[in-house]
């Protein structure tokens, strides 16, 4: 019974090239160190090399923080090459806002050297400096509606108190002849809108980014907030954003020519006091994005209000109207309610023209119908007469 037992265990140690007429002879000697040599010279030659039955230990591996250390090597160098972030599952199409930001953060990180809180910086001022002629566009369209408000809100409260459509499209006509006359494009009022889809894909992409997060967002920080994954502990940059976005409003809009009402700059002020608390869980990357991109704001807007620039820049002077005070002054809540009645009011104006217009159309096709020429031979018309 014993026999039998150290043939089985036998069994399991010899790999399975050795022959089992070697396993059915006398009981084999194993040698205390734990190898066997087979002398055949039908399956193993006596020159081969002694077949291990162990399993190598750990001391022969490394340890265990050796070999953390190689893998985080090799991740850390994986990471300075394009494509890295493809290969995590992001930055991976060059048409959606957030891939786009996320393959141009990557290529300035890898191309530069710089860290990963530099690399946000530069990307987020080059796109700035980028958007800046749009915003120069911007301005001086302001500025010129700002030489014609008068004229233009005469005009605005004539064409909403008419209810006649061929009066209404007079009045249009005015307003169009007004604009063109001071050279104003309206659609350039449009183009700081690009900032949102563009503010949207830093967002969103660097959110992605600390989620995962990618190598080298946990230390490629700076002063307290070193790791960019993690939200800001002392809510530095959260203050930060707030305080630059009440300077750039307050300074007159990104454009430095907006004139808000006192009601407007209160909500510009409250606002961005709300955004603390708000904003106070998201990463540390895209509290600096935030801060960076609200820093360049007030920079831009200082810069579009001097008045060098502006004659440099061929951008028309800001012309401020005397603000008239009718009674006392209204609560935003008032001033809110007030706004909604007329945008209800509009709307219900502009279904009255639609429905005119309509009416006027049916009743020119009725005209038509009726105005139809007969044309009638002179002998049917004398049997016509003599009946």
């Amino acid at each position: 019974m014993f026999k039998n037992c150290l043939l089985r265990s036998a069994a399991r140690i010899v790999p399975r090239t050795v022959p089992k007429s070697l396993l059915t002879g006398p009981l084999l000697a194993f040698p205390r160190s734990g190898t066997i040599r087979f002398n055949s010279s039908d399956t193993i030659k006596s020159s081969s090399p002694e077949i291990r039955t162990e399993l190598p230990s750990v001391d022969d591996l490394g340890s265990t923080s050796d070999i953390i250390d190689q893998t985080s090597q090799a991740i850390g160098e994986a990471s300075n090459h394009i494509g890295y972030l493809h290969s995590i599952g992001l930055a991976k199409s060059w048409w959606w806002p957030a891939d786009v930001v996320q393959q141009t953060l990557e290529f300035v990180h890898v191309y530069t050297g710089l860290p990963w809180w530099g690399t946000i910086c530069v990307v987020t001022i080059a796109v700035r400096i980028l958007m800046f002629p749009i915003y120069v566009k911007s301005s001086d369209t302001v500025a010129r509606n700002s030489h014609i408000k008068p004229q233009m809100d005469k005009l605005n409260a004539q064409l909403m108190s008419t209810t006649d459509l061929s009066e209404g499209q007079k009045v249009a006509m005015k307003r169009k002849k007004l604009l063109a006359e001071h050279g104003i494009k309206n659609r350039w009022m449009a183009a700081p809108m690009l900032q949102i889809p563009v503010a949207l894909g830093f967002f969103a992409g660097i959110r992605h980014m600390a989620n995962f997060p990618v190598d080298g967002f946990t230390n490629q920080g700076i002063a307290w907030f070193t790791d960019l994954s993690q939200a800001d502990p002392y809510l530095g940059l959260q203050v930060i954003t707030a305080a630059v976005l009440i300077g750039f409003s307050r300074l007159g809009g990104e454009t430095g020519a907006q004139q808000w009402s006192p009601v407007m700059k209160k909500v510009f002020t409250i606002i961005p006091l709300l955004s603390i608390p708000a904003t106070m869980n998201v990463s540390a990357a895209v509290a600096l994005y935030f801060a960076v991109n609200g820093t360049c704001a007030v920079i831009q807007t200082l810069t579009l209000r001097n008045k060098w620039v502006r004659q440099k820049l061929n951008i028309a002077e800001i012309c401020r109207h005397p603000q008239t005070e009718n009674g006392p002054q209204k609560s935003i809540i008032e001033t809110f309610r007030e706004n909604m009645a007329k945008s209800r009011e509009q709307a219900e104006h502009r279904q009255r023209m639609k429905e005119k217009d309509m009416e006027e159309q049916e009743r020119v096709k009725d005209l038509r119908k009726n105005q139809h020429i007969k044309i009638v031979r002179k002998s049917d018309l004398r049997k016509n007469l003599q009946k």
